[in-house]
């Protein structure tokens, strides 16, 4: 089985207006058309079993029309959402029961876009209400390189601020943070907390992927592309080509997220 844990897609109408948008400021060429139809195509030519959305609320005001276009339009057919989420969100525990109550399984949190330091104090009530709600938490770690201005979740403010979800379920895109591999390996390289495989499969020589999901353990690792900025079927063929056991490629493809998310064949 085979599960991306990060993926994005768009409403029909304004697809491809985002496409260009977030594709010119970081210099991409997208891989699918960016709806949800065009992530399914690529997940049948890839042998995708179950692709995840991200999506992402820029301001807290966007949070529930975005979620409910996600239930509607990107379940089944091998898609599952999880909810966007903002951290300025006003009565942020009823939104997180709400989010609970309508079946998503986790939230997507983006210190870059949303502009929030991933160990502001303020933030423990949130994190601990997240932590502590059943839902898992889906964080871009790192630059993101259609900003290119500081970085806001560095991995050793990962490290500070992972306590205060007290034991819930976290995971960090980009193996742990985006062009910050070696702070990964100093601050968070066997921490409680998952690493997605998500836009890095091509920057990082192979050897040193394998060292990080080894270091790591490959039980808290899991796929992901960042689709439709990067391609499936080819961030497959990485995966399968790196120096790993059938049985660690089976639990980063799918077997952890599967199991994180109870998701069954």
């Amino acid at each position: 089985m085979i599960i991306d844990i990060h993926t994005h897609c768009f409403p029909d109408d304004i697809a491809g207006r985002a496409l260009a948008k977030l594709g010119k400021g970081a210099n991409l060429t997208p891989f699918t058309d960016g709806t949800a139809n065009g992530l399914r195509d690529s997940m049948r030519r890839a042998g995708v079993d179950v692709s995840v959305l991200q999506p992402v609320a820029v301001k807290p005001e966007h949070i529930r029309g975005t979620n409910e276009w996600a239930l509607e339009n990107c379940s089944g057919d091998g898609l599952v959402s999880f909810a966007s989420f903002h951290p300025a969100c006003e009565n942020f525990q009823d939104e997180i029961r709400r989010i609970a109550d309508m079946g998503f399984r986790g939230v997507k949190l983006h210190p870059e876009y949303q502009e929030f330091w991933v160990d502001d104090e303020t933030l423990r009530p949130l994190y601990r209400a997240l932590g502590t709600s059943g839902l898992a938490t889906l964080f871009h770690a790192g630059v993101d390189i259609g900003l290119r201005d500081y970085v806001r979740g560095t991995p050793e403010r990962f490290k500070r601020a992972l306590p205060w979800f007290e034991g819930g379920a976290v995971i960090l895109g980009h193996y742990g943070g985006f062009r910050c591999w070696d702070e990964v390996e100093k601050h968070l390289v066997g921490a409680d907390v998952y690493f997605d495989t998500s836009f890095a499969q091509h920057e990082l020589p192979p050897e040193r992927q394998a060292r990080l999901i080894r270091g790591h353990g490959a039980h808290r690792v899991l796929f992901g592309t960042d689709s439709p900025w990067d391609d499936q079927a080819a961030s497959i063929a990485i995966i399968n080509a790196l120096p790993l056991t059938d049985a660690e490629k089976s639990a980063v493809l799918g077997n952890n997220a599967a199991r994180l998310l109870s998701i069954t064949p």
